[in-house]
């Protein structure tokens, strides 16, 4: 059972009091460093830190699924952080938890002084499975900080983001979580600049990761789905990629700096790609190793589909005629959810199944639809001589089945065959013009 904060207080401060023969260590907390006291703590007056940067994606989910405040803390949410703690990295915790049980704790944490712990929550939940598998009491070996985790926050901050993202850092983070934490630093009130600096990112970053983050929030309103930050992940590990190169397209489209010769309304044309691209970034089919998704606006010397007018308004046309009404059929989570009562035990999980009804209806359009503009891309780009052109016409037209319904039931169909003997006519005829200027030379 959580114990108290008033309970965690007491006992924490008594454990912090200065005894001989103290084992200390060097701490930088509050703008100085000095030694302090290595206290040996009961694992009942401690709770987990929920902003643990392994976490901030699904503990921010679930305070959004559950509508529940940031500083609420009670058995649920603990037993939940220490599943969601295991569930991180159940190979390498299962190694931590064989290397405690041989060796113990050989490096200490940090709490605050109501018992957040804010370096060593893997530790202390493999310590408490430790405890709960051989019966025998364990201990949190931890610096004790002067403050209570709500009393200085900022500072606490400070500290835990110089062990988990500064130069201190141990253990390698989730993607999502830079990003994340550089928001929380700033609503904080801690300035960007002091941010690069905790973080230890080079000068202006922490700008930088804070805008992909807005575009991040954005993506989540346009699919119905806000601060359901899990949403952001996927089978491959997350959508980061796909966000950051939108950024940096919009970025260059915005500033003038992408060369476009074309000239495209400025406020209009950005949104439409944000938006198409967030479709593309929903449906996930194009986020691969060889991430083909670039093709829409991020390859460069004009080698994307936003660069070339007609390419990019036949594309942006199509997806508007074939995906929006799709996705404003699907209607809200709230309406899916209700027409699917007690289907899901979460909102993230009935989020991700309308995700899936969502792909699963639009996924040949919008896939047949990249394939079209992609043609035309590679056409409008590549460069060859005559003969190779003549090649591979010949060779698409000969994989037509003269035989098909379907080539008769599509009127366009007529139209495209009328210009196509148009065009062979016209080549014909140079031909037939270069053979009688050769023979009245002759």
């Amino acid at each position: 059972m959580v114990l108290s904060t008033e309970t965690r207080i007491q006992k924490l401060s008594t454990l912090r009091a200065p005894e001989k023969g103290q084992v200390v260590q060097k701490l930088f907390y509050r703008g100085e460093t000095k030694p302090h006291k290595v206290s040996t703590i009961d694992l009942d007056y401690l709770i987990y830190n929920r902003h643990n940067g392994r976490l901030e994606a699904e503990m921010l989910t679930w305070e959004q699924e559950h509508v529940v405040s940031p500083d609420d803390y009670d058995d649920e949410l603990h037993e939940k952080i220490e599943e969601l703690l295991w569930e991180s990295a159940p190979q390498k915790n299962k190694q931590t938890l064989s290397d405690l049980d041989d060796k113990g704790q050989q490096r200490p944490g940090i709490v605050s002084l109501d018992g957040v712990i804010i370096d060593g929550n893997r530790r202390a939940m493999l310590l408490r499975r430790l405890e709960k598998k051989t019966g025998q009491k364990q201990y949190f070996e931890a610096i004790i900080l002067p403050d209570s985790y709500a009393d200085n926050q900022t500072e606490i901050v400070r500290l835990e983001t110089q062990y988990q993202l500064g130069e201190d850092a141990k253990v390698e983070y989730g993607p999502l979580q830079k990003y994340l934490h550089v928001r929380r630093l700033v609503d904080l009130g801690i300035p960007v600049e002091q941010i690069d600096k905790l973080m230890n990112e080079r000068p202006g970053n922490a700008k930088r990761l804070l805008d992909i983050m807005a575009l991040m929030d954005d993506y989540l309103e346009h699919i119905g789905c806000p601060r359901l930050y899990t949403m952001l992940k996927d089978s491959d590990g997350t959508k980061e990629g796909m966000f950051v190169d939108l950024y940096n397209d919009l970025n260059r489209i915005n500033g003038g700096k992408h060369k476009i010769p074309w000239v495209f309304d400025p406020e209009l044309a950005p949104l439409e790609l944000r938006l198409i691209q967030f479709d593309y970034i929903r449906l996930g089919d194009f986020a691969d190793a060889k991430k083909v998704y670039r093709e829409i606006s991020h390859q460069g010397q004009g080698k994307n589909f936003f660069a070339t007018k007609e390419i990019w308004e036949a594309f942006r046309d199509s997806h508007q005629k074939t995906v929006d009404p799709v996705t404003t059929q699907m209607g809200s989570l709230q309406d899916f959810m209700q027409d699917n009562t007690d289907q899901f035990e979460s909102k993230a999980d009935a989020a991700k199944a309308r995700d899936l009804k969502w792909s699963e209806r639009v996924r040949d359009q919008m896939k047949r639809n990249f394939g079209q503009s992609s043609y035309r891309l590679n056409l409008a780009t590549e460069v060859l001589k005559p003969g190779e052109y003549l090649k591979r016409a010949k060779d698409y037209l000969d994989k037509i089945d003269l035989e098909s319904a379907a080539l008769l039931s599509a009127t366009e169909n007529l139209a495209l065959a009328t210009e196509i003997n148009r065009l062979t006519y016209a080549i014909k005829k140079k031909f037939e013009e270069q053979a009688r200027a050769e023979a009245r030379v002759s």
